[in-house]
């Protein structure tokens, strides 16, 4: 029987955790469900221990050689560490008003004095856990292991439309003790395949979480990416949580929010016409845009406005002379990968005179960056500017080299397929759909 002098914890441990739907980033829902009721008397299964495995009344603690456990959470009992030579039976259960603890038995074994069991500070005492859980450790004396109703697993999914399209794995019951113990293999056709990653905190719904990130092409969404949460050196994953882009768009609840509606469909529809354009599959049938591309127009200032998708030149003399910008001119192009960018290969490059440009998102100050020239397509240098967020897509940007300025969005793209005759049915599907995926995450962005 445990020492009746023991204190009564006031503590609780947070049992799950669920990340509420209705803005993007979104958190689908909690994976992890307690399970109020108890089975008694249940067939024995033997189990070794390790991170993230689940005990029952009767289930036996596998050992082999010395294992430590600690067997009491309350701070007021000691490091109440036990040294295990030989398999454990849980006999029984007790929920402890008097310890304010749950206990699960070990019949007439005694792991440490007065301690014939596994003894975890309650939460709620109308609550009866399915059983207790490895949480963390590796079972030796200097890293015993440690117990709790809960020990981490994946316990949300969520993606964020940045430059890309990143799906989080989302960890509960992580904190600063084991958070550099949990690792995370991604697999699936993401840009992360094979790799293993610590885990990054991130803001998510205002809460900061433990999570895991796959950054996949948007012709992608359909594919599962597979996450395994690996704990220290166990070669066996603690658990694992697999989704598409597409399946997590399904679940995202847009009731009563126009907008959300409208980016969530944005965002399917521009998944389906890139694995189209990409693919080869049949296209699918998107909204004709043609007259809100070739013809949105930015007013300010006293009667001066400018197409905004429309590029255009800049030529340094005397004074500025501003044309048109022609195919002759430059050519525009767009990188539809894990991450989206925008390219200019200019017809004078000149390596010899200069590799480098200045950049510049107009209307933003204090933003000016050195652009060096990289090999594009069909091994033609050109200037990139990554980090295209689907709201920058209209964004004008002025690239300055050899004194003269390239004026352009990385819609200008949308642009010269809508103004060309003739233009491949898969082009003018992907410019439709990237103008209403532009327009839905600035509406919804606001």
């Amino acid at each position: 029987m445990k020492n009746k002098c023991s204190w009564k914890k006031a503590t609780a441990f947070l049992m799950s955790m669920a990340l509420t739907a209705g803005a993007m980033p979104v958190c689908g829902s909690s994976l992890f469900k307690a399970d109020n009721a108890l089975v008694a008397n249940a067939e024995s299964v033997a189990k070794a221990p390790a991170v993230g495995t689940l005990f029952k009344v009767g289930d036996t603690i596998s050992i082999t050689g010395k294992t430590y456990f600690i067997v009491d959470d309350d701070p007021n009992s000691g490091k109440a560490l036990a040294e295990v030579n030989s398999d454990l039976t849980i006999t029984g259960y007790e929920n402890s008003d008097f310890d304010n603890q749950y206990i699960w038995k070990t019949g007439d074994v005694e792991l440490i004095p007065l301690h014939k069991g596994f003894y975890i500070t309650r939460k709620d005492a109308s609550v009866d856990p399915e059983g207790f859980y490895i949480a963390s450790g590796s079972g030796t004396s200097e890293d015993p292991f440690v117990l709790g109703l809960t020990a981490p697993k994946f316990d949300g999914r969520n993606i964020t439309l940045n430059d890309g399209i990143s799906m989080n794995f989302i960890v509960g019951e992580v904190n600063n003790s084991n958070s550099a113990d949990l690792k995370v293999k991604l697999s699936g056709d993401c840009a992360e395949a094979n790799t293993v990653q610590d885990l990054e905190i991130k803001t998510i719904n205002g809460k900061e979480v433990y999570c895991a990130t796959a950054n996949v092409n948007a012709s992608k969404m359909d594919s599962k990416i597979t996450a395994e949460l690996y704990y220290g050196s166990n070669e066996k994953a603690i658990d694992t949580l697999a989704f598409s882009v597409n399946d997590y768009l399904a679940a995202v609840d847009t009731t009563g929010n126009t907008k959300l509606e409208a980016l969530v469909n944005a965002t399917k529809q521009y998944g389906a016409v890139s694995a189209s354009y990409f693919g080869g599959s049949e296209l699918p049938k998107v909204k004709d845009h043609t007259n809100d591309i070739l013809n949105s127009v930015v007013s300010f200032g006293e009667g001066f406005s400018y197409n905004l998708f429309k590029p255009s030149k800049m030529v340094e003399g005397e004074t500025f002379t501003t044309s048109s910008l022609e195919p002759s001119d430059a050519m525009i192009s767009l990188v539809l990968s894990s991450k989206l960018a925008v390219r200019l290969y200019v017809a004078n490059y000149d390596e010899k005179a200069s590799n480098m440009a200045g950049a510049e998102p107009m209307g933003k100050i204090d933003e000016y960056f050195d652009a060096y020239a990289i090999k594009g397509a069909n091994d033609k240098y050109c200037f990139e500017i990554p980090n295209i967020a689907p709201t920058k897509l209209g964004q004008l940007y002025d690239i300055n080299y050899l004194g003269t300025h390239y004026l352009f969005t990385p819609m200008a793209w949308a642009y010269r397929v809508m103004s060309k005759d003739g233009a491949p049915k898969k082009d003018t599907a992907m410019a439709n759909a990237l103008y209403e995926y532009y327009t839905a995450a600035s509406n919804y962005v606001g």
